[in-house]
């Protein structure tokens, strides 16, 4: 009697005389482990100790479940709303779950679109012209992924997107699990209705139609029949419901995540980028105090974003750019099935109309800039922030050429020769090649070389770096391992500080940027269309052409008609600039003048 004292285990059994401990994972947890079952010999014939092991290792796996659970968005007590189970389904059952993932999309789109849309869109005439409009990075990645699911395989569909289609399914109590003998067949459902999907956010953002989509209740599965079972009929929800529980999972576990995301779309993380984030991420959780992100709210990021705006000096951009980290590594987390839904939107503060006013440097400023020693003298300013060669370079290409300073950071020997269609023009290959980043797609392109540039000097630089064996043709980038960002932070300081101080140039609104603006007026002032604009610039094109369309390769323009643009625009102070000193063999400057001839 003394035995029936201890609680019995219902994983307890007993084989050839020693007790084993015996339990199923549950069917929702399947996905999560690399076993169907746990089993583990106690190595006892004692039933009283058997016992006791077994209560023990059930706590231990109650809690290793529970986490689980936790880490898939289920409720962690296996008393709560369990998953429903999918033994017995047809394959009716499965396309109907996957016809509710699809409607499911559509619906959250249309709600993202609901409040800001017109009365007219609702009238029987359907005044379609007046359909609102998705963020831009929103339709961005809409892009990206019709096209990623277009040329990927089932297979690749079932790796890559299994957790976010999970966490989907998930809101009906069902979960999916790779040893289903229907899971790929349902997984190719799920992608066509995702393109399906796709194609009705496409017909929306081109204000074609895409309005009558099935609402996602409408769709009868046997997620229905168990409620009508239950007698229960819980009102439908667009979102989960938020319930704060750990994951075990931090924005640094996003952040590797987002990296592995980018690098199998062949994307770029750049070091410099990254070493923001990561600052940002320690910030954050510094001010939330909130490391897992599955207790991170939406209003942890507002009071963050809060205190940049009143703690400190950053202009609304900067403080935008951050919370952006943040929102955009949560809304990875919930494209990977960690958590269930992203922190939302409307989280960015309004930039004001006047903060990010840049005014173009006029004909005076320009003059009294070019006049400087630095550039009459071969005069070099010796501040570590002065860049070298780059205080007389920089200014000069960014004012004949419109070029932002991450471009001409960038220029290296192997992005200076001849343009491949008309080798007689030298140019400027602005390129995303040999770990090189672009803002966007549209700013791949070939700038003609300024012929005066020639004359100063620029291919000396070119034939010094090639002979070196260097990747850039400024020693400021090379002393800084290639990081842009550290090199345009140092340039602006030194900019604002030079421009200002020792050439007294106070116009309200002028920046090492002006010299862009001022590039484009001068193309506008000397009667240039918008196609030049474009060309040289590297503008994106605008309207749905322009949103829809994939540039693999920079747009092809007429090269020989930038190169009159670039030619012919007037600069009057061109005349006074000076070259620096020689320092390059001259026979390797004559050999790459003649190759780029």
């Amino acid at each position: 009697m003394a035995t029936d004292d201890v609680p019995v285990s219902n994983h307890l059994t007993l084989r050839d005389g020693v007790f084993q401990y015996v339990r199923r994972v549950p069917e929702d947890l399947r996905d999560a482990f690399p076993f169907a079952r746990v089993q583990r010999s106690l190595r006892t014939r004692d039933k009283r100790v058997a016992r006791a092991d077994a209560l023990a290792l059930d706590e231990v796996w109650d809690a290793r479940f529970a986490e689980a659970r936790r880490r898939k968005g289920l409720s962690p007590s296996p008393d709560g709303p369990a998953a429903l189970v999918a033994e017995g389904w047809t394959w009716p059952d499965w396309q109907a779950l996957a016809s509710w993932f699809g409607a499911s999309l559509a619906e959250e789109d249309w709600r993202a679109r609901l409040s800001s849309m017109p009365g007219a869109a609702f009238t029987a005439e359907r005044d379609l012209s007046r359909l609102p409009w998705r963020d831009p990075a929103v339709v961005k990645e809409h892009i990206a992924r019709g096209r990623a699911l277009r040329e990927g395989t089932v297979t690749d569909y079932a790796e890559e997107r299994l957790p976010f289609v999970q966490g989907y399914v998930r809101r009906l109590g069902v979960s999916l699990t790779r040893t289903d003998p229907n899971l790929e067949r349902f997984m190719a459902a799920c992608l066509t209705a995702e393109l399906n999907y796709l194609d009705v956010f496409q017909m929306r953002e081109a204000r074609r139609g895409g309005l009558d989509h099935l609402h996602p209740d409408a769709v009868d599965g046997p997620w229905k029949r168990v409620v009508a079972r239950q007698g229960s009929h819980p009102e439908p929800q667009a979102m989960p419901i938020a319930v704060d529980s750990e994951i075990g999972r931090s924005l640094a576990d996003c952040r590797a995540k987002w990296v592995e995301n980018r690098r199998k779309a062949k994307k770029q993380a750049r070091p410099d980028y990254l070493r923001e984030m990561d600052q940002t991420i320690a910030a954050f959780e510094t001010h939330s105090g909130v490391r897992d992100i599955g207790l991170v709210r939406r209003r942890h990021l507002l009071a963050y974003r809060d205190h940049l705006g009143t703690a400190t000096t950053y202009k609304t951009a900067t403080i935008n750019k951050k919370v952006g980290f943040i929102s955009g590594l949560m809304a990875t987390a919930a494209n990977a099935g960690w958590i269930e839904a992203g922190l939302g939107p409307d989280l960015y503060l309004e930039v004001p109309e006047d903060e990010d006013r840049r005014e173009p440097y006029g004909d005076a400023e320009l003059a009294t800039i070019f006049a400087h020693p630095v550039f009459t003298q071969g005069r070099r300013l010796t501040a570590v922030k002065a860049c070298g060669e780059l205080q007389f370079w920089l200014p000069l290409i960014a004012c004949l050429h419109g070029m932002i300073s991450s471009e001409i950071l960038q220029v290296g020997p192997d992005t200076v020769g001849p343009h491949p269609d008309h080798p007689e023009i030298l140019c400027f290959n602005v390129t995303n090649a040999g770990d090189r980043a672009v803002k966007t797609l549209a700013r791949r392109r070939w700038v003609p070389v300024r012929r005066e540039l020639i004359d100063l000097g620029l291919l000396t630089l070119v034939a010094e770096a090639r002979l070196e064996g260097r990747k850039s043709l400024w020693s400021a980038m090379e002393a800084q391992a290639s990081d842009v960002t550290r090199v345009s932070g140092y340039f602006s300081s030194f900019w604002a500080t030079f421009s200002r101080g020792e050439l007294r140039l106070t116009t309200e609104g002028t920046s090492l940027y002006s010299f862009r603006h001022g590039f484009q007026d001068r193309l506008a002032s000397a009667g240039y269309g918008e196609e030049v604009k474009k060309g040289l610039m590297g503008h994106a094109e605008s309207g749905m052409t322009g949103r829809y369309g994939t540039k693999k390769k920079p747009r092809a323009v007429n090269v020989a008609e930038l190169n009159e643009a670039i030619q012919r625009l007037p600069w009057p102070f061109l005349g006074g600039v000076r070259a620096p000193s020689p320092s390059a063999d001259v026979r390797s400057v004559d050999q790459l003048v003649e190759h780029a001839a």
